[in-house]
């Protein structure tokens, strides 16, 4: 399960690098969890809180609110355990109910979150070959990254191989390219309402840009097959 969105905190960068990174991977299911944030330590003035970046961007006005420095961790149940072996005073823990449970820590507030409609997109991946467009139901999704020429009109071209064919696109990112600076690839999904246009738009895009990798095709988030 790979956290790739966000609805407070966007897009879940180091997961799409590695998605372009590491070959092998089809994606075959998506998933939309509602996210609910809590604030763990021990009872006391709280300074400072641990947690993933996008934990922390998704309370970050709670925290500024409250006076309280956001700490990067590398994950939320990770800085929950940081915090319970550390036992500094004042270091707090940005994460879920199951993480105070498990570490013995207290719940010092909960629903810190932004916004009560935050939610986290999560792709199902697994080894195999991506399957296409083509092969799908109607109703799927499709997910790939692009590289396109660095040139004027390149990126519109690449989009027209969908919107020519009536293609939704449900969501466009781009992420810098490391080794060529202010050169960007975009990651892209879009819904597969016609597998023969949709694959169409896959093929017409191959041609169009310089590298298409394509992550999968899979049933849409409470779709119901």
């Amino acid at each position: 399960m790979l956290p790739v969105e966000n609805t407070l905190g966007g897009i879940v960068q180091e997961v799409n690098d590695l998605l372009w990174e590491r070959v092998g991977l089809s994606i075959v299911g998506e998933h939309v969890l509602a996210i609910r944030h809590y604030l763990l330590g021990r009872q006391g003035p709280v300074r400072k809180a641990l947690s993933h970046p996008q934990a922390l961007a998704q309370v970050s006005r709670y925290l500024e609110s409250r006076g309280i420095e956001p700490v990067p961790f590398y994950d939320t149940a990770g800085a929950a355990r940081h915090v319970a072996e550390q036992g500094e005073p004042g270091v707090a823990a940005v994460a879920s109910a199951q993480a105070a449970d498990r570490y013995g820590l207290e719940v010092l507030a909960e629903g810190i979150q932004d916004d009560d409609s935050n939610q986290t997109r999560f792709l199902v991946a697994e080894r195999g070959v991506p399957r296409r467009p083509g092969e799908a139901a109607r109703g799927d999704k499709s997910s790939l990254a692009f590289v396109t020429a660095h040139a004027p009109g390149s990126l519109i071209a690449a989009l027209a191989c969908f919107s020519s064919r009536r293609v939704n696109l449900t969501r466009l990112e781009s992420r810098p390219i490391p080794h060529l600076p202010f050169q960007y690839r975009f990651f892209l999904d879009f819904q597969v309402d016609d597998p023969e246009a949709a694959e169409a738009a896959l093929c017409e895009l191959e041609l169009a840009a310089l590298e298409v990798r394509l992550f999968g095709t899979y049933p849409a988030f409470n779709s119901p097959r």
